[in-house]
């Protein structure tokens, strides 16, 4: 990383020689954004000591803030500043290159999270999971078909089976056959076709053992980190004295929310319930929150909820209990009365637990009153991102990798059994290979029909943290791919005599399955989430809940297109100009021909959106004026910040740009497959009698297709081996993979690894061993990116320590994009819970800003103390830049800061300052309840 670091013990920074004894009480933990910093700029200080983490996340302090510095410890005004470095992540060592690859699935497993809420909707929910899994195998398959394309049909059975190309590739000498009149057999071994092919099928095949390789390693570096309800904290079977204000004693240990003991931190008293009662707390109407574990003896009810605890059984999908998809409880579970205050008498109660971590699925925030329960399931946040399974999902996505690596393996078998089947069913080989083939076929049938059952069987396991692993299915799933795939090569390589290679390699009616397939799917997928939105309308949701399905058709699209361009582009480079070969699938050359069309309306966009952002500048310089008064107007710094604060809401028209490229796209693919089904050629073939204007425009966009596709190819590579070797390309590249890959890889295991799934166990894990250990107050700081994890640590801690923590967010996308386009876990009711659920919460933006915004979070009063005074989330946007003109304090003209440097505005300090104040003067538990915003 570059960072000038005096090596220091891993140990927590209250381990290091040289501190004195006062101890800690406030601390501030800065989270930075996307592409990456280093600890001495977030930290302001060339000395640096990284204090826990490694060498890919880690937290660093100022040396002097450890007592390593020359001069020892040293006290300065405000809280001791920590910086969680984690650009290693995503831009660390050259293998982030390979990721590259990965890009339609990571495309494809963003339309999972994308959907809308589902308020009182588990089947549907499910569903809409079910149909992006669907979508994500049929990716994989059309990326191996699509090397099956190239490596068996292409180089194998048209270029290896034509004489005058061969003599072109001379590489390809050991497979050409016996020349026209020459008896049989007399080429060499590899010559007949069904060797050919079986011994081309290893290109496919090193290519599904890669993305497994991938996805395999990944994992176990990047996800396989256990969230803070995995294990309790070291050395938390003692009570302690906690360090606190009036009022607040000592307690004796209590089972925490995730398996946290945290004696050191005051809670409220458990009080004896009412008679009649199931651990209801006098005066509130609900049961006691404790510290948001399960309390032994309360008859099964969660704290805070008034519910009984769902989460002690894990059911295979269609079973009583819980929707595995979300965990949303279906037929079979208890729902609440119409009144919403739980179960009545006589409901079904769950036994006391084993000693062990808490099932503390809701983690109702400190004065949580009545059930609360979230329309999209049993989270009283309104967000799943709460869920203590939620940053753990190893167990689908072994199952997924099985089912996906059994998929590539039986497309690549099929690609290399289904000519040779052909072959014996026209009676031309002997009947016991025509035997053989009919039974491989059925084997390969019913693998295939195992993989499917496996992708919809299971989805995401949330509501607990499920460390299960099903191994029989994961080990035998691929073992019997990839032992069907051995028969066919063993049955395709057998002695043929007179089989010879003409035409296209029989199997290529698989493409044009592939793309209605897919097609049918989004329109399903729209379906289900148009029916979600309109149950649960959002105004501010991108596309009105659409974007899941319209991000599911660009990866198809984009799956489609790199597919189809790589497959001319190589048919082009064996045969030249001279028409030799067959060529690729039709279908595939018409998805590449679509490519021109949709560049000349991305044009046309773009110059309708640079007209608007022109207008839209020249109306701001008119408010630039109005907020400056007095001072002497200098026109070209007008413009420079009218400029940008018109290109900052770009960002703001995304919705528009992802509606009118995936209708384009649904247009030209739907076009592109009705000309191949109904012509059988290629554009310019299918054109060749029509009219000359016509055909000149079939003929360029055909030609244009293929060249475009492979300059992107070429500078795909190109970029990836740079990235490889240079680190700030690396950085560039991790940029893109900061924003799609925070989701975890629900409908894709071959997709670029999350990163959240070590970050956000990592801050949650840091947050709560220091405010254990100190009994301190936090401030957790998140800019860009940051802000977003930041908000994802805070849901996932308990109670104890969430209600010591503040959040200060800038530069945030929390409402602006993610709030959008991934409703049912940012939408307005989760932003508002996440309000109720931590102590004080304060935002800064700015005009100039094209990634931060505001939050929408309305103020909210707490119902029992209604002459309390809430300060709204949002500040008002900042000042960029901070001056208009040179001035004594700005003798130099000052930058327009957009998206970066928010620490440098006066706000930052100022802000960060109110909420320690309030911090310290709010009593704990804070004295609040849910209102209406939270509950939804």
């Amino acid at each position: 990383m570059g960072e000038d670091r005096t090596e220091a013990s891993p140990a927590g920074p209250g381990e290091h020689a040289g501190r004195t004894a006062e101890p800690e009480t406030e601390l501030e933990l800065l989270v930075h954004g996307v592409g990456g910093t280093t600890p001495q700029r977030m930290l302001g200080d060339p000395r640096t000591v990284r204090v826990t983490g490694d060498d890919t996340a880690a937290v660093f302090r100022r040396a002097e803030d450890t007592g390593t510095g020359p001069a020892g410890r040293q006290h300065r005004p405000g809280p001791v500043r920590e910086a969680y470095v984690w650009c290693n992540l995503t831009s660390g060592d050259g293998s982030r290159a390979l990721w590259l690859l990965l890009l339609p699935f990571m495309v494809v497993n963003l339309a999972h999270w994308m959907r809308p809420a589902g308020p009182a909707r588990p089947r549907t929910v499910r569903l809409y999971g079910l149909l992006v899994r669907l979508a994500a195998l049929t990716l994989t398959v059309l990326l191996v078909a699509a090397a099956c394309e190239v490596a068996l049909d292409l180089v194998a059975w048209q270029c290896a089976g034509t004489h005058a190309c061969v003599r072109r590739h001379s590489w390809l000498a050991f497979l050409e056959p016996a020349g026209p009149g020459a008896p049989a057999g007399s080429g060499g071994w590899w010559s007949t076709p069904g060797r050919r092919i079986a011994l081309a099928g290893a290109l496919p095949t090193a290519l599904t053992a890669l993305l497994w390789y991938l996805s395999h390693r990944t994992w176990r570096a990047y996800e396989s980190h256990q969230p803070l309800s995995a294990a309790p904290l070291p050395g938390s079977d003692g009570a302690r004295p906690h360090v606190g204000g009036p009022g607040r004693g000592t307690r004796s240990p209590v089972p925490g929310a995730h398996g946290l003991v945290d004696p050191g931190i005051p809670v409220p008293d458990v009080r004896e319930p009412a008679p009649g009662s199931v651990g209801a707390r006098p005066g509130t109407g609900g049961p006691v929150p404790g510290v948001g574990g399960f309390v032994p003896g309360s008859d099964g009810v969660r704290p805070g909820t008034g519910g009984p605890d769902r989460d002690t059984q894990d059911p295979e999908p269609g079973a009583e209990g819980l929707d595995p998809d979300d965990d949303i409880p279906v037929r079979g579970a208890h729902p609440p009365p119409p009144d919403g205050h739980g179960p009545g008498r006589g409901a079904p109660t769950v036994p006391p637990q084993a000693p062990g971590p808490a099932p503390d699925t809701h983690r109702p925030g400190p004065g949580t009153a009545g059930p609360e329960r979230s329309q999209d399931g049993p989270t009283p946040h309104g967000s799943a991102l709460a869920r203590p399974g939620f940053w753990y999902g190893r167990r689908l996505v072994a199952r997924l990798r099985a089912a996906h690596t059994a998929a590539g393996l039986l497309t690549v078998a099929g690609a290399v059994v289904v000519p040779a089947v052909r072959f014996d069913h026209r009676g031309a080989g002997p009947a016991p290979l025509d035997l053989l083939g009919r039974l491989l076929t059925a084997a390969l049938l019913v693998c295939a029909t195992a993989v499917v059952v496996v992708v919809c069987r299971r989805g995401r396991s949330e509501c607990r943290l499920d460390q299960r692993l099903d191994r029989h299915l994961v080990r035998a799933l691929p073992l019997a791919a990839l032992a069907l795939l051995l028969l066919g090569v063993l049955y395709a390589g057998w002695s043929r005599p007179g089989w010879r290679s003409t035409g296209r390699l029989p199997g290529d009616p698989a493409f044009g399955a592939l793309m209605p397939a897919q097609g049918l799917l989004v329109l399903a997928l729209a379906a289900v989430a148009g029916y979600l939105h309109r149950r649960r309308p959002d105004p501010r949701a991108g596309m009105r809940g659409l974007g899941g399905p319209a991000v599911a058709l660009l990866a198809c699209a984009l799956g489609g297109v790199i597919s189809g361009g790589v497959a001319q582009r190589v048919a082009d480079w064996l045969d030249g100009t001279r028409a030799l070969l067959p060529g690729p699938p039709v279908l595939l050359t018409w998805q590449a021909s679509a490519i021109p069309p949709l560049l000349v309306v991305l044009l046309l966009l773009t110059a309708a959106l640079a007209t608007r952002t022109a207008r839209l500048a020249r109306a701001e310089r008119d408010r630039v004026r109005r907020e400056h008064p007095g001072e002497p107007e200098d026109r070209s710094r007008t413009r420079a910040i009218a400029h940008a604060r018109a290109m900052a809401t770009l960002t703001d028209r995304a919705p528009l740009v992802l509606a009118v490229v995936t209708a384009t796209t649904l247009v030209l693919g739907s076009a592109a497959l009705a000309g191949a089904l109904a012509t059988g050629e290629t554009p310019a073939g299918a054109a060749r009698r029509s009219h000359h204007l016509v055909r000149a425009v079939a003929e360029t966009s055909q030609a244009l297709g293929s060249w475009l596709v492979g300059l992107g190819f070429l500078l795909f590579v190109t970029w990836g081996r740079r990235a490889y070797k240079d680190a700030s390309a690396r950085r560039t590249i991790g940029i893109l993979w900061d924003v799609g890959t925070f989701w975890p890889r629900a409908a894709h295991p071959f997709a670029p690894p999350c990163y959240a799934e070590r970050a956000v166990p990592d801050l949650t894990w840091r947050m709560a061993t220091w405010i254990r250990r100190t009994g301190g107050r936090l401030v957790l700081s998140g800019h860009s990116q940051g802000s977003v994890l930041a908000a994802a640590a805070a849901w996932q801690l308990p109670p104890s320590v969430r209600g010591r923590v503040a959040l200060l967010t800038y530069g945030s996308p929390l409402e602006r994009l993610y709030g959008r386009w991934f409703p049912a876990h940012f939408g307005p009711p989760a932003l508002a819970a996440l309000h109720h659920d931590i102590a004080c919460w304060r935002n800064l933006y700015r005009r100039t800003d094209p990634i931060g915004g505001p939050v929408r979070v309305p103020v909210r009063v707490p119902a029992r103390a209604p002459d309390t005074t809430a300060a709204d989330v949002d500040h008002a946007p900042l000042r960029d830049p901070l001056a208009y003109g040179r001035s004594l304090d700005h003798p130099l003209p000052a930058p327009v800061l957009g998206h970066s440097d928010y620490q440098s505005d006066p706000a930052f300090s100022r802000e960060r300052s109110r909420l320690l104040t309030r911090l310290r003067q709010s009593p704990w538990p804070p004295d609040r309840v849910p209102d209406q915003g939270t509950r939804s």
